[in-house]
């Protein structure tokens, strides 16, 4: 794979130049870039530049959502920005952010309960020493989610679910000292990650189908996708939104969580990081909804988690923990919409659910900074010490049970309708009566846990308890307003997404009703009867599966942890000693070889080279010697000899001519006796 890093120009598309909507990330990004670098003393006294970036991120909100007033479909963007980050082989690889109505309603929401969780932790965490990273962190969260909304491909938006995973780690661990937060952090990141591993699948599957991560281009070709990488990406995009939104069964980190800072629960359980895969899904509901199998499972899951989520609420003595399983719950019910296709209805219920679960964790931080314990058995009689903070955690408590007028009333009334005419079209009606049983246990734990906070006999030193702050009380009325009032909007939030929604029927009104009363009369039931300690007796077996989340911890725990470690433990060991040893023992043949070796060098192939070079030598000295006195020898005395042979010849040479003329006669005579007697040998040989 090649990529090569090219920027084109950046080309601005649509009907409205909304380019300044794409500041909204921004802000509170700046708010993070101003403080991290800064020391600690320096950035704790400049905590408030978060705040006024997420202030500006809601103005803006506001801003566009009055711009594209009345709205348009989901996914059909009054604006889009893209450019090339490069290229993948032959094919651009392109980056986009684009403003539709569903991101708008996502930027108002993610921005004002941001903005008001900023501003109430202004005053409850004044007394932390890391007070201006705890507003870093909350500040790069809700930039990150505010781009998420933005991102107008797959790409760019599993970017920003990877910082929120980061954040939610840092946010959730922030009290590193204590060994809860810190085992919490470490769950919740590796849960979210093992959901993670089916988006990064589903991205692959997706460039390889459609040729690009835009979701106009991912919707354009997904009607002609095979079933396998049509399936590849809806069960990878499902996976990812479980471990995001802690559905069952990776629904275990998020009552784990609470141990972090409350604003930073409120911040993850509300408006951030478990919506991020409900909004995915909505997202990609174009894509998803092409497998019935696919809508299938989401629809199981989201009604086993509201189950599940609801009944361990009933049974929670903590006040966090109750809001922690109330939060799965209702993410519970968003799956169940998506899985029916109603995706107004998962946007309505999500937003609506934003706002009252926000109200519900910031007001019960309040009440347990004051009383000093999460315990709601340790609690009661608070009415007439912290009546504004019972106004409006009654409002929150009572919206999300589903009281008419308040704005749960209406999303939950939409979820009760949407499984209602999905049982009439498919005739089955499990799913309605699967969320009818949650609504009635929704009522049940809030009913029980209102009575047990407010009413009754004091169980702490009421004396010192006390209202809260005004930094603390004012956004938290500032949430009650849309817990209040968002219901009677479901008209004009629907035409806002282009959906045809209407006032609900009377019909429905009285179904809601009685399964939102069928709860809180068990509720007060259960509350009268918990003062006579009747339920621990009757239900114990009940209550002890509860108090361990009916074993899905101690499932996970010992059918995938401890076995992990087992495995891990036993390949160490087999690692260890059969492994080391087999290493060892090649090790020790190496060295006995080496050894081996080095004495066949210094015996045998240095003896041999040696004994050559010493043979050489010797040939070479005897060859010397043979040359120096025989060869030399001959030659020097040839020369000797001709020597002295000329030094006699030379003497013949005496310059007489009477010397001349004897020794030729003398040469004569000797040369005619020669003659002579071998004449006369010869004759007498013949003889």
């Amino acid at each position: 794979m090649e990529i090569t890093a090219t920027y084109a120009t950046i080309s601005a598309v649509p009907q409205l130049d909304l380019w300044w909507v794409l500041l909204a990330p921004l802000f509170p990004l700046l708010g993070f870039l101003a403080l991290a670098l800064l020391p600690r003393r320096l950035r704790n006294d400049l905590r408030f530049v978060p705040v006024v970036g997420v202030a500006a991120s809601l103005a803006i909100a506001v801003a566009a959502a009055i711009t594209i007033w009345p709205g348009g479909p989901i996914n059909e963007s009054f604006y889009a920005l893209s450019w090339s980050l490069g290229t993948v082989g032959s094919l651009p690889l392109m980056l986009s952010f684009s403003v539709d109505s569903l991101a708008v309603i996502m930027l108002i929401m993610v921005s004002l309960v941001g903005l008001c969780v900023q501003v109430y932790s202004l005053k409850y965490m004044k007394d932390d020493e890391r007070i201006g990273w705890f507003f870093c962190i909350k500040s790069l969260f809700l930039a990150a989610m505010l781009a998420f909304v933005l991102s107008g491909g797959l790409l760019l938006q599993f970017a920003f679910w990877e910082v929120m995973g980061l954040c939610s780690w840092v946010l959730i661990g922030f009290w590193y000292k204590n060994k809860a937060p810190r085992k919490a952090s470490q769950k919740a990141f590796l849960f979210t990650r093992a959901g993670d591993v089916g988006f990064f699948v589903a991205l692959s599957a997706v460039f390889v189908a459609a040729q690009s991560f835009e979701f106009d281009q991912i919707f354009a070709t997904a009607p002609t996708w095979s079933p396998f990488l049509l399936g590849v990406v809806a069960f990878g995009l499902v996976w990812a939104a479980i471990g995001k939104s802690a559905q069952f069964p990776l629904s275990v980190w998020l009552p784990d969580a609470m141990a972090g800072p409350t604003p930073g629960s409120a911040l993850i359980h509300a408006a951030t990081m478990v919506v991020a895969g409900v909004f995915m899904l909505v997202r990609m509901l174009p894509v998803i909804e092409l497998s019935p199998a696919a809508m299938s499972t989401i629809l199981a899951v989201g009604i086993i988690t509201a189950l599940y989520g609801a009944l361990l609420a009933c049974f929670q003595k903590d006040l966090k923990k109750v809001l922690a399983f109330s939060t799965i719950s209702q993410l519970g019910f968003l799956f169940a919409a998506i899985g029916v296709g109603s995706a107004f209805v998962a946007v309505f219920h999500l937003t609506t659910h934003a706002f009252f679960k926000a109200l519900l964790f910031l007001a019960a931080g309040i009440i347990i900074h004051v009383t000093g314990t999460q315990n709601m058995r340790k609690m009661g009689g608070l009415l007439k010490r912290m009546p504004v903070t019972f106004a409006v955690f009654t409002i929150g408590a009572f919206a999300l049970a589903g009281v008419i007028p308040l704005a749960g009333f209406f999303s939950k009334d939409e979820i009760f309708k949407a499984m209602l005419y999905f049982g009439q079209d498919t005739g089955q009606y499990a799913a309605f009566i699967g969320v009818a049983l949650v609504g009635v246990m929704t009522a049940f734990y809030v009913i029980k846990s209102w009575l047990s906070i407010f009413f009754g006999k004091p169980a702490a030193d009421i004396d010192k308890v006390h209202e809260g702050s005004a930094l603390e009380l004012a956004p938290v009325i500032a949430l009650a307003i849309p817990a209040t009032l968002l219901g009677f909007a479901v008209i004009p939030l629907g035409g806002f997404l282009d959906y045809p929604s209407h006032w609900p029927p009377l019909y429905m009104v009285a179904l809601s009703t009685v399964i939102m009363l069928t709860g809180a009369l068990l509720g007060f039931v259960a509350y009268v009867l918990s003062k006579r300690n009747a339920p621990s007796n009757r239900f114990r077996f009940v209550i002890a599966a509860a108090e361990q989340r009916f074993y899905l911890d101690a499932f996970y725990t010992y059918g995938v942890v401890k076995p992990y470690f087992w495995l891990s433990k036993a390949l160490w060991q087999f690692d260890e000693r059969v492994i080391d040893g087999v290493v060892d023992a090649v090790a020790w043949i190496y060295q006995k070889a080496s050894q081996s070796l080095d004495w066949l060098d210094n015996r045998i192939i240095d003896g041999v080279v040696n004994g050559a070079a010493w043979t050489y030598v010797l040939l070479t000295r005897l060859t010397r010697v043979f040359d120096v006195r025989i060869i030399d020898g001959i030659v020097n005395g040839i020369g000797h000899l001709s020597i002295s042979l000329g030094g006699r010849l030379r003497t013949i040479q005496s310059g007489e001519v009477q010397w001349y003329q004897r020794l030729v006669v003398g040469a004569v005579i000797v040369v005619l006796g020669i003659f002579t007697i071998l004449y006369a040998v010869s004759t007498l040989g013949g003889a």
